[in-house]
């Protein structure tokens, strides 16, 4: 794990490991979108702009499934910047430097995600049903209320934990893949070493593909918990 640097502002204690990956993950994205846009062409599309491309086809093949186009567009450009950015956040985690720090690895991060998804869930469940029939999705069927309550919690609570567990997870895999590094010269030093190098090339390609998936899992449980609100109550 990556040395934690800590910041005491006004009594709290604030990871600043995080706040700054956090900082420095949003820049990255805009300039992303910034530079693709300001060399943007229609006849020749090239570099960044096929990748900024690929992730808008990517998420618009998604968001246009069981929607209509104002819904589609009101959740595109959220999506879209929610991939790229948990993508870039948990890239962080993949380099092999020791100041560099996944945010999701971060409880903190991961929650609050989860609580932006959790007031849009409900910001668009208003939007859409008014506030009486919002509050009318959960007493049909009334005799599960209860559950249908328990999983307004349950469902941003899974979303941060996966998140946060399996980035979290990672780091720690990659932690115990460096230990193996032998430190001294020994009669088993080379094979040592090219057993430890094995070691952390599958770690990284493992967790290269959790970063992946994890930030894919997150767009599309957005998405899905989104939509169901943005329907009639009782349609899904």
């Amino acid at each position: 794990m990556e040395p934690q640097w800590q910041w005491h502002i006004a009594g709290y204690i604030v990871n600043a490991n995080t706040m700054i990956f956090t900082w420095v993950s949003m820049i990255i994205v805009f300039i992303m979108f910034r530079l693709a846009a300001r060399k943007a062409s229609i006849e020749k599309p090239r570099g960044l702009q096929n990748f900024v491309e690929l992730a808008f086809d990517f998420v618009g093949g998604y968001v246009r499934e069981g929607l209509n186009d104002e819904q589609a567009n009101r959740l595109f450009r959220l999506l879209v910047a929610e991939l790229m950015y948990l993508l870039v956040v948990n890239i962080f985690s993949l380099l092999p430097f020791p100041f560099f720090h996944a945010s999701a690895a971060d409880l903190n991060t991961t929650v609050g995600l989860a609580l932006i998804v959790f007031v849009l869930i409900h910001y668009y469940g208003v939007h859409y049903r008014g506030g009486v029939g919002h509050l009318k999705s959960f007493a049909s069927p009334w005799g599960l209320t209860p559950l249908f309550l328990m999983e307004q919690v349950t469902n941003p609570a899974t979303l941060a934990m996966r998140l946060f567990g399996n980035i979290f997870a990672g780091d720690i895999l990659m932690s115990l893949a460096s230990s193996f590094i032998p430190t001294r010269l020994s009669l088993w030093f080379g094979i040592s070493f090219l057993v430890s190098v094995a070691l952390q090339l599958a770690v990284l390609g493992f967790n290269t593909f959790i970063a992946v998936m994890q930030s894919f899992i997150f767009m599309v449980l957005t998405l899905a918990y989104i939509s169901q609100n943005m329907k009639p109550a009782g349609e899904h």
